[in-house]
């Protein structure tokens, strides 16, 4: 009897059991959907890091599509720039990614596809590259000495470094902490390869709330550059922050590239020779059909960046997130100057030749070259955490030992408007007007005008 009914008794207590243990799982896997249907969305606030691997890795991805409509004003270097189309610039993307090696150790890179930096072999470079990277060592932590609200950080890679503090400044697609398009004329940033240490301090009340000093030495190369004579860039930064939003900067640049000229009949040629990457600026993000999406010529282009030397004291109030006022006064000199095919000076690495042709200078000569320029910006929220307005304006003035101080500046307009869709995804327009004296050492010839736009997305 007992063998007749072991099948079937064998099979029930297995189905009993396998119903047994789903039930059992059901309980969790049941609260755990309640849970997540109860809530609105997968969406991350955008203050809160995309961290894996129980925090040991940090994403940031970042796009931005821009459209434009600028042309050069008459009388442009490059005629072609003065009927140019509106239209589409290509996406811009970068991934962002920070690993943390140890507790006290971190490493970081951007991968970008950038045509500011890399719209080249005529704008048919879409390759992703390295934009910015480097390891960071918390001294204070591995030397066992953390102290609340302080800070030794000792970075080693491209070290990014400009004479402003307080104001946004945009690179590729990461645009959403430039309350405008444009960057700035005169915005002497640069990611060199090389080693900075900075120490930071923040107080809980007084009069001082933090200070920051910070101090670099790089080679003035985005590669590398052993070639004999080549020397070294260096930079020191001072940042103070006070009760009620006030905050003051001062920074200090020195390059030491002189020495790599060899002269002929009084003038050296530039092929060959390793300058400051910032000697005109950064990626720009205005674009002109007649020169590649990487040029830097929107910015002055009056020093050479060899010797070239740097000053510059930065004011600001935020007193809140809706209201910023930002003022900067600057002044930039170079031992040498810009020369054309006779070894004359001229005004800026491009004007114009004896025939009225537009000419590119790849020598220079003796003689200081220099820039005064000065900064007022302002952004406002008219709709907190919504809506903004912003303008900028301000001159830079062509003060060259060997050029006419006549029609010899740069001055630049920019207001703009800012839509957050929400706090991941903001809309900017702007207006730009620039105008170029003959003398200024402005690239574009006689300045250009016009609408742009993006609209950006950052994970």
């Amino acid at each position: 009897m007992s063998n007749i009914n072991t099948t079937p008794l064998s099979k029930g207590f297995k189905l009993g059991a396998i119903a047994t243990c789903f039930a059992t799982l059901a309980v969790p896997m049941q609260a755990q959907a309640e849970k997540l249907s109860a809530q609105s969305s997968g969406y991350v606030p955008a203050g809160t890091v995309n961290s894996f691997l129980n925090d040991r890795v940090e994403v940031n991805f970042l796009a931005l599509q821009n459209y434009q409509s600028i042309t050069a004003k008459d009388g442009a270097f490059r005629p072609a720039d003065e009927v140019q189309s509106d239209g589409f610039g290509r996406l811009r993307v970068n991934l962002m990614l920070k690993f943390h090696i140890s507790e006290h150790i971190v490493a970081d890179i951007d991968i970008a596809e950038e045509p500011n930096d890399f719209g080249n072999n005529g704008d048919r470079d879409f390759a992703f590259h390295q934009d910015f990277a480097g390891i960071e060592f918390d001294l204070l932590g591995l030397s066992g000495n953390e102290a609340e609200g302080e800070d030794l950080t000792l970075r080693v890679g491209n070290i990014g470094a400009a004479p402003f503090q307080f104001k946004g400044f945009q690179d590729g697609a990461d645009n959403q902490g430039n309350a405008l398009i444009g960057n700035w004329m005169t915005d002497y940033a640069t990611a060199e390869n090389g080693v900075q240490l900075s120490y930071s301090k923040s107080y809980d009340s007084g009069t001082i709330r933090g200070f920051n000093v910070a101090g670099h030495m790089t080679t003035s190369s985005f590669g590398e550059a052993f070639q004999a004579d080549r020397g070294y860039n260096y930079r020191l930064q001072g940042t103070l922050e006070f009760a009620g939003g006030f905050k003051a900067g001062l920074n200090f640049f020195q390059a030491n590239q002189g020495d790599q000229l060899k002269f002929v009949d009084g003038v050296a040629s530039l092929a060959g020779v390793t300058t400051t990457n910032y000697r005109f600026g950064d990626g720009e993000n205005y674009n002109f059909s007649a020169s590649g999406s990487s040029e830097r010529d929107t910015h002055v282009g009056i020093m050479p960046g060899l010797d070239q030397s740097i000053m510059q004291f930065n004011l600001a109030y935020q007193p809140s997130d809706d209201l910023s006022v930002i003022f900067m006064l600057g002044q930039s000199s170079d031992d040498f100057t810009f020369a054309d095919a006779n070894g004359d000076a001229v005004a800026g690495v491009t004007s114009f030749d004896a025939d009225g042709n537009s000419y590119d200078s790849s020598t220079v000569i003796a003689g200081e070259s220099s820039v005064d320029y000065w900064v007022v910006e302002a952004q406002k929220y008219l709709v907190p955490k919504t809506f903004y307005i912003a303008a900028r304006y301000g001159e830079a003035e062509n003060t060259s030992e060997l050029i006419a101080q006549n029609d010899n500046t740069v001055e630049r307009l920019q207001v703009s408007a800012g839509y957050w869709v929400n706090d991941r995804t903001l809309i900017k327009v702007e207006y730009v007007n620039q105008d170029e004296g003959i003398n200024s050492g402005g690239q574009i010839g006689r300045g250009f005008d016009g609408f742009t736009s993006e609209v950006s997305v950052k994970f």
